[in-house]
């Protein structure tokens, strides 16, 4: 048995509702009402040559007289009206404890001010599941009546969908310009590097003036770097705040500190090999990040993601070790960023020391990053081979059903 549409509407006095059977026939209806619950059945036109059977059952809210309704049987519909029990009339927040969809409230059964009637059209418009019970504007003492009426719990459900939709677009095409942006630098900074070494007369030429060529856009691309902090915060990404802000600040003191103050190591193999590293695997990272954030599957990119790291790592922590290792003396001797005493604060600092906390910083973090990417290569190499050999089943299938066809074609 199939359940009908039903509208319903009251009165103070009445309960009525409009099913939704056609061409009913009055001989099969049949009603069994009690002062707390309504079972109903009827047969109606399902098509042109062919009658279904409707039923449903309906536990009211309040009491209703079960001696006293009304029954209507026409060619689109049934109307019942129930009256409701002495000691229960006037306006009910409900019609039952429960919510059904196929039971809605029959708005056009009740006056709508202007106002009111604008603002049904614009839920109408925005498909809003909006099912509510309300009657004209009430005075203030029916203010809370009208507020049990309405279905909030759907409303809000609805509207926390559109705003998380609406929310989930803004941060994708926030992400997306971030990312696409900042990975652009990094490939420029990548492939103007390499690029270098074939345009310039000698290697030793593109080496010593590859920091002064771009190092400005590495800077800049830094910079930018640090907003993924913020990401993390807001929890616009799933990193841990902490691991974030110690990677960027990591490589900050190491290019900001150091290389960008001392002109010697800007000449040097190590400078040169650091700019490569770093924008290599920024190369790969950002664009892989887009992948995700649209849930593409791009196999070439996702193995040059999980596999560049093995040789880029290392050239990466190796340069920065043997810059803030010689980013030492030479803080040592131009006592640069150090504070001394006495001084207002009372308080002393010395850069050279904390490069050399740094130094060891970078070993024992480097391992460890090593370690985690190792971790995740594994799990990533498992997942592209799982996918591949998706793939080629359904490859296979597809040529099976081609044969097929291509035989059933030739007979």
């Amino acid at each position: 048995m199939n359940k009908p549409n039903v509208l319903w509407s009251q009165k103070s006095k009445t309960i009525k509702f409009v099913i939704d059977i056609v061409n009913a026939k009055e001989e099969t209806l049949k009603i069994d009402l009690s002062d707390s619950k309504l079972n109903f059945t009827a047969e109606g036109q399902a098509s042109i040559e062919s009658t279904q059977t409707f039923s449903f059952e309906l536990e009211f809210h309040k009491k209703v007289d079960p001696l006293k309704y009304k029954v209507q049987v026409k060619e689109r519909s049934i109307k019942l009206v129930i009256a409701k029990a002495n000691d229960c009339e006037g306006e009910w927040g409900r019609i039952c404890p429960t919510k059904h969809r196929w039971l809605k409230f029959d708005v056009d059964s009740v006056e709508l001010t202007d106002e009111e009637t604008i603002a049904a059209r614009k839920l109408a418009d925005a498909r809003t599941r909006l099912e509510a019970q309300h009657g004209p504007i009430p005075e203030e003492a029916k203010i809370q009546q009208l507020s049990d009426m309405l279905n909030v719990d759907d409303i809000s459900k609805d509207l926390e969908a559109a705003e998380k939709e609406m929310y989930d677009m803004m941060r994708n095409s926030y992400l997306t310009i971030y990312n696409g942006v900042v990975g652009v630098g990094y490939i420029y900074v990548f492939f103007v590097s390499i690029l270098r070494l074939l345009i310039e007369p000698s290697v030793a030429q593109a080496i010593r003036g590859n920091y002064k060529s771009i190092g400005w856009l590495l800077k800049s691309c830094q910079h930018t770097v640090f907003l993924e902090i913020l990401h993390s915060y807001f929890g616009l990404v799933k990193s841990p705040v902490l691991v974030t802000a110690t990677q960027i600040l990591g490589r900050a003191v190491v290019l900001f500190g150091v290389l960008d103050q001392e002109e010697s190591l800007q000449t040097s193999l190590f400078a040169y090999v650091l700019m490569v590293a770093w924008s290599g695997i920024e190369v790969l990272r950002y664009p892989y990040y887009i992948t995700q954030i649209y849930e593409l599957f791009l196999p070439y990119l996702m193995w040059l993601r999980y596999n560049a790291w093995v040789i880029m790592y290392p050239l990466g922590i190796i340069s920065e070790l043997f810059l803030v290792y010689h980013g030492i003396q030479l803080t040592a001797s131009s006592d640069r960023w150090s504070v001394h005493l006495p001084n207002y604060f009372n308080f002393s600092f010395n850069f050279s020391y904390y490069l050399c906390i740094h130094f060891v910083a970078i070993a024992i973090a480097g391992v460890s990053m090593m370690n985690y990417m190792k971790g995740q290569r594994i799990k990533a190499m498992k997942k592209l081979n799982r996918l591949n050999s998706m793939k080629e089943v359904y490859d296979c299938q597809v040529d099976l059903l081609k044969i097929r066809k291509k035989k059933s074609k030739s007979k």
